[in-house]
């Protein structure tokens, strides 16, 4: 069982590395920060990879089998999730950049970053010993832990928070141990970008209730 002990190392190692390094980052370019600690888990993740055997032993099978099936189920228990949650958020908002520049970095460095730290190495290490479901949970609570910190507020958001990562986490596992990288990055992206759709349709709706108050005559007062 010593691979457990050794995926959890692994994981502190390279989460605190890219952690100091988009502090780093976000004391001159805040909203660099979030594109900072993505490339940096990602490469880390590659390097740590390709001194302990490379890509085959890891599972990093480079296949779009099960792509439909990420895109539909990242996409839809995220939608679900949110909904239940009632109030869709972006974490680390002040971090957070805008338009375009969003929409890359959770749509696109997030999912790549995340899922080959967690997914690529963490789980593809513990597969290699022969675990399929304990690699798969393990990797998916190793995955939900950070969102602990990551989103602001009560101890029952971040709860919740940590709740909808780990089954997201656990079905983009699910995906990797069947069908490699790109069905977890899929899922990944997928389920931000339904996150990402419920917050801007949150915003037209406070924005639309806010311009038709303004819009209403006020009382003349007596």
């Amino acid at each position: 069982m010593i691979e457990f002990a050794v995926a959890f190392i692994m994981w502190l190692l390279i989460l605190s590395a890219s952690g100091t390094v988009a502090t780093l980052v976000a004391g001159r370019w805040a909203k660099k920060a979030g594109f900072a600690m993505q490339l940096t888990m990602f490469f880390l993740s590659l390097a740590v990879i390709e001194l302990m055997g490379g890509p085959e032993r890891f599972s990093l099978d480079v296949s779009l089998r099960y792509v439909p099936q990420a895109v539909v189920l990242g996409f839809g228990v995220s939608l679900i999730i949110n909904l239940l949650e009632g109030n869709p958020s972006v974490p680390m908002e002040e971090f957070m950049p805008e338009g375009v520049e969003r929409l890359v970095l959770l749509l696109l460095f997030a999912p790549l970053g995340e899922e080959t730290f967690t997914r690529g190495l963490i789980e593809g290490y513990l597969l290699s010993y022969g675990h399929f479901w304990s690699a798969i949970l393990v990797s998916a609570l190793l995955f939900a832990l950070p969102h602990w910190m990551a989103y602001k507020g009560s101890k029952k958001r971040k709860i919740v928070a940590v709740r909808g990562a780990f089954v997201l986490g656990s079905l983009a596992g699910y995906l990797f141990a069947l069908g490699g990288i790109i069905p977890a990055i899929t899922l990944h992206s997928s389920a931000n970008l339904a996150g990402l759709t419920l917050l801007m349709l949150k915003k037209r709706k406070i924005n639309r209730i806010f311009s038709a108050a303004l819009s209403r005559p006020f009382p003349l007062s007596a």
